[in-house]
């Protein structure tokens, strides 16, 4: 049986630019455009080619290039996935159908990531707060013990890897969402 590998090898093997141009969206050198979700007079639809995502910050919408083409489209995972393969010519194999299992699996841990991707700006706008105010605060312990600290975290969501990210979740979520609760977010 075909399993869920076949959608997430057309996702490694497609180019996020190429599928957005073959979708008809038309990227300035920045790989900036008007958002195809929404009506709007500036880009605001971007695409990462580095991480292979998009994000509209107009609307919010964002995603890998399964998710472009399924939006655009009206189409699942699947058919995303067997529409990619045909436009940029992949050459992955979909023999046979992929199980509802697998495919509601696909979805769950794309709302996972979803979810963790709006908790990553969340967090980030709380941890800019929070800078901030220990930038200004007579309280010189708090800012000697947290500055360094949530100047290196504003790093790891800027500029680190997935597994930074992860670990900075795991261990650090609570802490985050403390902060905001104390009102920085």
């Amino acid at each position: 049986m075909v399993n869920i590998n076949k959608i997430q090898e057309v996702k490694e093997r497609a180019d996020i630019v190429q599928v957005a141009y073959r979708m008809n969206i038309q990227l300035n050198r920045s790989l900036k455009a008007r958002c195809p979700f929404h009506k709007e007079k500036t880009a605001s639809f971007s695409v990462n080619k580095n991480k292979q995502i998009f994000k509209c910050f107009g609307c919010g919408i964002g995603g890998d290039c399964i998710t472009l083409v399924s939006k655009l489209l009206g189409i699942n995972a699947y058919e995303s996935a067997k529409t990619i393969n045909e436009l940029l010519g992949l050459n992955v194999d979909f023999g046979k159908p992929i199980s509802n299992v697998e495919l509601e699996k696909y979805k769950y841990q794309q709302k996972i990531k979803e979810e963790y991707k709006k908790w990553e700006i969340k967090a980030f706008g709380i941890l800019c707060n929070y800078y901030h105010y220990l930038c200004d605060t007579d309280d010189l312990v708090e800012k000697y013990h947290n500055i360094d600290k949530i100047d290196y975290f504003l790093d790891v969501l800027s500029n680190g890897t997935d597994e930074d990210k992860k670990n900075f979740y795991k261990n650090e979520r609570k802490w985050v969402n403390e902060l905001g609760r104390r009102g920085f977010g």
